[in-house]
């Protein structure tokens, strides 16, 4: 994004959690992490649990606990839960913390687990979501596709981050080609009306109907 049109944005997308803005400056330029979602995804995040009255949403990848944060302070207001999957032991111990200070924890039901593996559990359990955000693994995306398509419940919604890693410069091959494969995918799928945001590197969104 051009430096006039990020300055512009950045006037209007406000934090709704303090520690939001913590996390995110915090991180900035650590190279042992994903980066933290931008602000304007958090908030956009944030708009789709409101617009949608979402009751009951799923994170895969949970990262430090940015998103978790954005989508729980949306959630808490309309007395929703989220659910948030990650593996990864150090910034699993790093996003506890997160929340713990972000006041949040009620609202958050936290999974240590492989993405394959917690879709697989949700779905025995029966659970449906309103919204499915995926901000895990590139590769996986595609591993986890139906698993994915059906804890979404009718009317619901599925957000994938990064999905125009296949035209950003400076992203590894390997990873576009794995978001390449997704957005054909579900872009066929005639379960799901699907459109992309040139928002961050790229946002794919699914409604199912």
């Amino acid at each position: 994004m051009e430096k006039g049109f990020q300055e512009y944005l950045d006037q209007f997308v406000k934090f709704t959690n303090r520690h939001n803005k913590e996390i995110y400056y915090g991180n900035q330029g650590r190279d042992d992490i994903q980066a933290p979602v931008e602000p304007e995804i958090g908030r956009f995040l944030a708009f789709l649990v409101k617009m949608t009255g979402a009751k009951r949403v799923l994170e895969l990848g949970t990262g430090v606990g940015n998103s978790a944060i954005w989508l729980a302070e949306a959630l808490k207001e309309q007395d929703g839960m989220l659910y948030t999957v990650d593996n990864h032991p150090r910034t699993w111990t790093e996003a506890c913390e997160n929340i713990e200070k972000s006041g949040l924890k009620d609202t958050i039901t936290m999974i240590h687990s492989d993405a394959d593996e917690a879709v697989r559990m949700l779905r025995e359990q029966n659970l449906e979501f309103d919204i499915v955000f995926q901000d895990c693994a590139k590769y996986i995306y595609t591993v986890i596709y139906e698993d994915v398509a059906a804890l979404v419940r009718k009317g619901g919604i599925i957000v994938a981050d990064d999905t125009m890693f296949p035209v950003c410069q400076n992203i590894r091959e390997n990873l576009g080609r794995h978001m390449d494969r997704y957005n054909r995918q579900i872009f066929a799928d005639k379960r799901f009306f699907s459109t992309m945001l040139p928002i961050g590197h790229g946002m794919t969104l699914s409604w199912k109907w």
